[in-house]
Protein backbone atom coordinates (compact mmCIF):
# COMPACT_ATOMS: atom_id res chain seq x y z
CA UNK A 1 0.00 0.00 0.00
CA UNK A 2 1.59 3.23 -1.15
CA UNK A 3 2.35 5.95 1.63
CA UNK A 4 0.70 9.30 1.22
CA UNK A 5 2.88 12.35 0.93
CA UNK A 6 1.98 13.38 4.97
CA UNK A 7 3.09 10.44 6.24
CA UNK A 8 6.07 10.36 4.34
CA UNK A 9 7.04 13.93 5.41
CA UNK A 10 6.73 12.48 9.26
CA UNK A 11 9.42 9.84 8.54
CA UNK A 12 11.72 12.37 6.84
CA UNK A 13 11.49 14.77 9.63
CA UNK A 14 11.88 13.93 13.25
CA UNK A 15 10.22 15.38 16.00
CA UNK A 16 12.67 16.67 17.61
CA UNK A 17 13.74 18.98 14.51
CA UNK A 18 9.79 19.95 14.42
CA UNK A 19 9.79 21.24 17.96
CA UNK A 20 13.02 22.70 17.83
CA UNK A 21 11.89 24.75 14.95
CA UNK A 22 8.89 25.56 16.27
CA UNK A 23 10.80 27.30 19.10
CA UNK A 24 13.21 28.74 17.00
CA UNK A 25 10.80 30.65 14.99
CA UNK A 26 8.94 31.82 17.77
CA UNK A 27 11.62 32.96 19.62
CA UNK A 28 12.74 34.52 16.69
CA UNK A 29 9.47 35.75 16.18
CA UNK A 30 9.33 37.62 19.53
CA UNK A 31 12.79 39.29 19.50
CA UNK A 32 11.98 40.44 16.31
CA UNK A 33 8.79 42.48 16.77
CA UNK A 34 8.98 43.04 20.25
CA UNK A 35 10.28 46.58 19.69
CA UNK A 36 9.37 47.28 16.32
CA UNK A 37 5.37 46.56 17.02
CA UNK A 38 3.22 48.52 19.14
CA UNK A 39 1.71 46.73 22.44
CA UNK A 40 -1.47 45.80 21.12
CA UNK A 41 -0.23 44.58 18.04
CA UNK A 42 2.47 42.47 19.41
CA UNK A 43 -0.01 40.95 22.27
CA UNK A 44 -2.27 40.18 18.92
CA UNK A 45 0.03 38.44 17.67
CA UNK A 46 1.10 36.64 20.24
CA UNK A 47 -2.37 35.32 20.43
CA UNK A 48 -2.35 34.63 16.87
CA UNK A 49 0.24 32.23 17.15
CA UNK A 50 -1.13 30.47 20.65
CA UNK A 51 -4.04 30.25 18.26
CA UNK A 52 -2.36 28.80 15.35
CA UNK A 53 -0.89 25.98 17.57
CA UNK A 54 -3.61 25.31 19.45
CA UNK A 55 -5.74 24.61 15.37
CA UNK A 56 -2.53 22.03 14.65
CA UNK A 57 -3.03 20.43 17.75
CA UNK A 58 -6.33 20.01 17.74
CA UNK A 59 -7.67 19.97 14.02
CA UNK A 60 -7.55 16.72 11.37
CA UNK A 61 -5.55 17.53 8.25
CA UNK A 62 -8.91 18.02 6.19
CA UNK A 63 -10.34 20.43 9.11
CA UNK A 64 -6.84 22.26 9.68
CA UNK A 65 -6.72 23.09 5.33
CA UNK A 66 -10.63 24.53 5.56
CA UNK A 67 -9.92 26.67 8.35
CA UNK A 68 -7.10 28.34 7.15
CA UNK A 69 -8.55 28.95 4.01
CA UNK A 70 -11.26 30.97 6.29
CA UNK A 71 -8.75 32.37 8.51
CA UNK A 72 -6.67 33.33 5.64
CA UNK A 73 -9.71 34.75 3.56
CA UNK A 74 -11.02 36.64 6.89
CA UNK A 75 -7.82 37.79 7.59
CA UNK A 76 -6.87 39.66 3.87
CA UNK A 77 -10.50 40.91 3.92
CA UNK A 78 -10.20 42.83 7.36
CA UNK A 79 -6.66 44.07 6.48
CA UNK A 80 -6.82 45.39 3.58
CA UNK A 81 -10.13 46.36 2.92
CA UNK A 82 -10.50 48.23 6.23
CA UNK A 83 -8.59 51.53 6.82
CA UNK A 84 -5.70 49.40 9.13
CA UNK A 85 -2.48 51.78 8.76
CA UNK A 86 -0.11 48.90 8.97
CA UNK A 87 2.99 47.89 7.31
CA UNK A 88 2.34 45.18 4.54
CA UNK A 89 4.93 42.83 5.75
CA UNK A 90 3.15 43.16 9.78
CA UNK A 91 -0.11 42.49 7.58
CA UNK A 92 0.93 39.52 5.69
CA UNK A 93 2.41 38.07 9.22
CA UNK A 94 -0.92 38.52 10.97
CA UNK A 95 -2.74 37.16 8.31
CA UNK A 96 -0.53 33.84 7.87
CA UNK A 97 1.04 33.49 11.26
CA UNK A 98 -1.98 31.00 12.25
CA UNK A 99 -1.53 28.68 8.96
CA UNK A 100 2.32 28.86 9.10
CA UNK A 101 2.22 27.65 13.12
CA UNK A 102 -0.88 25.33 12.83
CA UNK A 103 0.54 23.38 10.25
CA UNK A 104 3.84 22.93 11.97
CA UNK A 105 1.85 21.90 15.26
CA UNK A 106 0.02 19.59 13.38
CA UNK A 107 2.79 17.33 12.00
CA UNK A 108 4.21 17.56 15.81
CA UNK A 109 0.76 15.69 16.85
CA UNK A 110 1.22 13.86 13.79
CA UNK A 111 4.82 12.25 14.55
CA UNK A 112 3.77 12.31 18.28
CA UNK A 113 0.65 9.83 17.32
CA UNK A 114 2.99 7.37 15.29
CA UNK A 115 5.79 7.22 18.05
CA UNK A 116 2.93 6.28 20.33
CA UNK A 117 1.05 3.88 18.26
CA UNK A 118 4.55 2.07 17.75
CA UNK A 119 5.05 2.08 21.21
CA UNK A 120 1.54 0.60 21.67
CA UNK A 121 2.57 -1.80 19.37
CA UNK A 122 5.90 -2.96 20.21
CA UNK A 123 5.16 -6.19 21.73
CA UNK A 124 2.27 -7.00 19.27
CA UNK A 125 5.68 -6.53 16.79
CA UNK A 126 7.92 -8.59 18.82
CA UNK A 127 5.80 -11.07 19.21
CA UNK A 128 4.78 -11.31 15.24
CA UNK A 129 8.47 -11.78 14.48
CA UNK A 130 8.89 -14.20 17.21
CA UNK A 131 6.06 -16.51 15.79
CA UNK A 132 6.28 -15.90 12.03
CA UNK A 133 9.04 -16.82 9.43
CA UNK A 134 11.00 -14.40 7.64
CA UNK A 135 11.41 -17.01 4.66
CA UNK A 136 8.01 -18.27 4.04
CA UNK A 137 5.97 -15.75 6.09
CA UNK A 138 4.47 -18.88 7.90
CA UNK A 139 4.15 -19.71 11.96
CA UNK A 140 7.46 -20.97 13.46
CA UNK A 141 8.08 -24.14 15.60
CA UNK A 142 7.45 -21.78 18.90
CA UNK A 143 3.70 -20.92 17.47
CA UNK A 144 3.40 -24.90 16.85
CA UNK A 145 3.87 -25.51 20.50
CA UNK A 146 1.12 -23.13 21.70
CA UNK A 147 -1.34 -23.67 18.74
CA UNK A 148 -1.09 -27.79 19.53
CA UNK A 149 -2.24 -27.40 22.71
CA UNK A 150 -5.15 -25.19 21.98
CA UNK A 151 -6.20 -27.25 19.30
CA UNK A 152 -6.39 -30.60 21.57
CA UNK A 153 -8.26 -28.73 24.44
CA UNK A 154 -10.62 -27.53 21.92
CA UNK A 155 -11.68 -31.75 20.97
CA UNK A 156 -14.56 -33.11 22.56
CA UNK A 157 -14.56 -35.74 25.08
CA UNK A 158 -17.29 -37.97 23.52
CA UNK A 159 -17.15 -39.98 20.48
CA UNK A 160 -20.06 -39.31 18.11
CA UNK A 161 -20.97 -38.18 15.30
CA UNK A 162 -19.85 -34.98 15.46
CA UNK A 163 -16.53 -35.21 17.37
CA UNK A 164 -13.49 -34.04 16.16
CA UNK A 165 -9.82 -34.80 15.27
CA UNK A 166 -6.65 -32.85 15.09
CA UNK A 167 -4.35 -34.35 12.59
CA UNK A 168 -0.41 -33.05 11.93
CA UNK A 169 0.60 -33.21 9.10
CA UNK A 170 4.37 -33.37 8.06
CA UNK A 171 5.98 -32.76 4.64
CA UNK A 172 9.55 -32.07 3.94
CA UNK A 173 12.27 -32.03 1.10
CA UNK A 174 14.50 -35.14 0.88
CA UNK A 175 18.13 -34.23 1.21
CA UNK A 176 17.50 -30.89 2.12
CA UNK A 177 20.97 -29.89 3.08
CA UNK A 178 22.46 -30.97 -0.21
CA UNK A 179 20.16 -28.04 -1.74
CA UNK A 180 21.56 -25.61 0.58
CA UNK A 181 25.05 -26.82 0.14
CA UNK A 182 25.03 -26.33 -3.39
CA UNK A 183 23.08 -23.25 -3.70
CA UNK A 184 21.29 -21.39 -1.18
CA UNK A 185 19.46 -19.03 -2.98
CA UNK A 186 17.78 -20.95 -5.48
CA UNK A 187 16.50 -23.40 -2.07
CA UNK A 188 15.29 -20.18 -0.49
CA UNK A 189 13.08 -20.15 -4.00
CA UNK A 190 12.14 -23.32 -3.64
CA UNK A 191 10.86 -23.49 -0.17
CA UNK A 192 8.88 -19.98 -0.98
CA UNK A 193 7.73 -22.27 -3.81
CA UNK A 194 6.38 -24.82 -1.60
CA UNK A 195 4.61 -22.37 0.64
CA UNK A 196 2.95 -20.59 -2.12
CA UNK A 197 1.62 -24.22 -3.32
CA UNK A 198 0.25 -25.08 0.35
CA UNK A 199 -1.53 -22.00 0.04
CA UNK A 200 -3.40 -22.95 -2.63
CA UNK A 201 -3.90 -26.61 -2.27
CA UNK A 202 -5.09 -26.87 1.45
CA UNK A 203 -7.98 -25.41 2.98
CA UNK A 204 -8.12 -21.98 4.43
CA UNK A 205 -9.04 -22.93 7.93
CA UNK A 206 -5.74 -25.19 8.66
CA UNK A 207 -2.63 -23.60 9.94
CA UNK A 208 0.53 -23.52 9.12
CA UNK A 209 4.31 -24.25 9.77
CA UNK A 210 8.08 -23.61 8.88
CA UNK A 211 10.38 -25.76 10.76
CA UNK A 212 13.40 -24.88 9.12
CA UNK A 213 15.21 -27.26 6.98
CA UNK A 214 12.33 -27.80 4.09
CA UNK A 215 10.00 -28.90 6.07
CA UNK A 216 6.25 -27.93 6.76
CA UNK A 217 3.70 -29.04 9.17
CA UNK A 218 -0.32 -28.52 8.56
CA UNK A 219 -2.49 -28.42 11.62
CA UNK A 220 -6.09 -29.46 10.66
CA UNK A 221 -9.03 -30.43 12.41
CA UNK A 222 -11.63 -32.82 11.03
CA UNK A 223 -14.79 -35.46 11.94
CA UNK A 224 -13.79 -38.63 13.28
CA UNK A 225 -15.47 -40.99 10.95
CA UNK A 226 -13.85 -43.25 8.09
CA UNK A 227 -15.39 -40.73 5.35
CA UNK A 228 -13.55 -38.08 6.39
CA UNK A 229 -10.00 -39.56 6.94
CA UNK A 230 -10.87 -41.19 3.37
CA UNK A 231 -11.31 -37.38 2.18
CA UNK A 232 -8.08 -36.42 4.16
CA UNK A 233 -5.94 -39.00 3.10
CA UNK A 234 -6.53 -38.09 -0.68
CA UNK A 235 -5.72 -34.58 0.08
CA UNK A 236 -2.85 -35.12 1.79
CA UNK A 237 -1.94 -36.85 -1.27
CA UNK A 238 -2.46 -34.42 -3.86
CA UNK A 239 -0.64 -31.96 -1.54
CA UNK A 240 2.45 -34.34 -1.96
CA UNK A 241 2.32 -34.52 -5.14
CA UNK A 242 1.83 -30.58 -6.26
CA UNK A 243 4.99 -30.54 -3.56
CA UNK A 244 6.57 -33.13 -5.49
CA UNK A 245 6.16 -30.61 -9.21
CA UNK A 246 8.41 -28.35 -8.11
CA UNK A 247 12.28 -28.17 -8.94
CA UNK A 248 15.51 -27.00 -7.89
CA UNK A 249 16.57 -24.40 -10.48
CA UNK A 250 20.13 -23.61 -10.80
CA UNK A 251 22.17 -23.61 -13.76
CA UNK A 252 20.10 -27.02 -14.21
CA UNK A 253 16.53 -28.05 -13.31
CA UNK A 254 16.36 -31.12 -10.91
CA UNK A 255 13.02 -32.33 -9.27
CA UNK A 256 12.99 -32.59 -5.56
CA UNK A 257 11.50 -35.32 -3.08
CA UNK A 258 8.95 -35.00 -1.00
CA UNK A 259 8.28 -37.08 2.28
CA UNK A 260 4.88 -37.11 4.09
CA UNK A 261 3.91 -38.14 7.92
CA UNK A 262 0.24 -37.58 9.64
CA UNK A 263 -0.90 -38.40 12.86
CA UNK A 264 -4.31 -37.96 14.04
CA UNK A 265 -5.01 -36.94 17.79
CA UNK A 266 -8.07 -36.98 19.55
CA UNK A 267 -8.58 -35.72 23.16
CA UNK A 268 -7.68 -38.59 25.25
CA UNK A 269 -4.47 -38.89 23.21
CA UNK A 270 -1.90 -38.00 25.82
CA UNK A 271 1.09 -37.23 22.85
CA UNK A 272 2.69 -33.28 23.05
CA UNK A 273 3.61 -31.06 21.20
CA UNK A 274 7.62 -32.42 21.35
CA UNK A 275 6.12 -35.73 20.92
CA UNK A 276 4.45 -34.89 17.90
Amino acid sequence: MKKNWLTKLDYRISLEVLVGMTLALYLLQQIAFYELLSEKVFIVLTLVTFLGLVLGLLSTSLILLIANLLLVSIGAFLLYFDPVIMLTKIKLLLIFAIPMYSVIAFFIKRTLYIRRLLSFREEDIHSYLKFRDPLTGYRTIDSFFSKYQQFVDSLSQSRDASTRLVVVSLFYVDFYDQYFYRNPEATDQMVRDMAETLLFTRNPEELFFYLKKGTFIILSAIYDNELEREKFEKLNDLTKLKLSEIVFKTEQVQNITIRKSDCYISRKTTYTADQV
